[in-house]
C-alpha cells in the first residue's frame, strides 16, 4: 500500500490514519523498523513536526515504539488494541456508569461461561485466592472493591480470548472507579454471596451455571443501581 501525499486539511490526522492503516494491514511486520521521520515527511509531503505528532499517538496506542538513536519498531498488534481511544470517552460521558452497567450486563455473563470452560487448574487457584482476598476484607469497602475487580479481572483472563481480556484491561481505570461507587452503595453482601456461587460454578466446570449466576449478579447490580440513582 503506497504513501499517499496529504493535500487536504486536517493534515497531521491523514498522517496518522495512514500509518495506522499500514501497521493495522501488516505492510510493516512486528519488530521492523519503520523509516525515519525525515522520510516519511518526505515521502507524505509535510514537516517532520507533522509526521512526529503522528509518531507519538501510534506510540500512545501501543503500535509502534521509539528506542533512542535507533528509530519506531513496529510492536505487536493485539485484537482491540486501538480500543486505547475508548478511554476518554468512558471518562467524559456522563452517564458512564449506568452505561458500564449496561456494558457488564451484556458481556459478564458470556465471559463467566467462557471462564468456566476454559480456565486452567493455576488459575482456578487465583480465583479461589481473589475470592478468599474479598472475604478478608469485606468490611474496608475501598479494599473489597479492588478485591472485586480483581476478581472479575481474572474471569476475563481465564477466557484466553484476547479481545475480552484487552477490553476489560483498557477500562481498567474506568472499572475501578465504578466498582468503588457501587460497593459504597451496595456494601459487601451481594459480592460476597454472588462470587462465592460464582467460584464453585468455575471449579466444577459448570459453565451453564456460571453464565446464569453471574447474569443473575448484573441484573440485580443493575436494578439496585436504578433505585438507588
Amino acid at each position: 500500500m503506497p504513501i499517499r501525499k496529504v493535500t487536504r486539511q486536517s493534515i497531521g490526522e491523514q498522517v496518522f490514519e495512514q500509518l495506522k492503516e499500514l501497521i493495522i494491514n501488516n505492510e510493516w511486520k512486528k519488530g521492523e523498523k519503520i523509516p525515519s521521520e525525515n522520510e516519511l515527511a518526505a515521502s507524505f509531503g509535510v514537516s517532520r513536526i507533522t509526521v512526529r505528532q503522528a509518531l507519538q499517538k501510534l506510540t500512545a496506542l501501543g503500535l509502534i515504539e521509539t528506542r533512542f538513536g535507533e528509530g519506531s519498531f513496529i510492536k505487536e498488534t493485539a485484537p482491540g488494541i486501538s480500543m486505547n481511544q475508548l478511554i476518554p470517552i468512558a471518562y467524559l460521558n456522563e452517564n458512564s456508569l449506568q452505561e458500564i452497567l449496561e456494558y457488564r450486563k451484556v458481556i459478564e455473563g458470556n465471559v463467566a461461561e467462557l471462564a468456566a470452560q476454559k480456565a486452567s487448574p493455576e488459575e482456578i487457584e487465583k480465583l479461589e485466592e481473589a475470592y478468599k482476598r474479598m472475604e478478608q476484607v469485606k468490611d474496608d469497602l475501598e479494599k473489597f472493591s479492588k478485591a472485586d475487580l480483581k476478581f472479575h479481572l481474572l474471569l476475563a483472563n481465564m477466557t484466553g480470548n484476547s479481545l475480552i481480556i484487552q477490553t476489560f484491561h483498557i477500562f481498567n481505570d474506568v472499572l475501578d472507579r465504578a466498582f468503588s461507587q457501587i460497593v459504597s452503595k451496595r456494601g459487601n453482601t451481594a459480592g460476597i454471596y454472588y462470587h462465592k456461587l460464582l467460584l464453585e460454578a468455575v471449579k466444577s466446570r459448570n459453565s451453564s451455571q456460571a453464565k446464569r449466576i453471574m447474569d443473575e449478579h448484573m441484573e440485580d447490580l443493575y436494578n439496585t443501581f436504578q433505585k438507588n440513582d
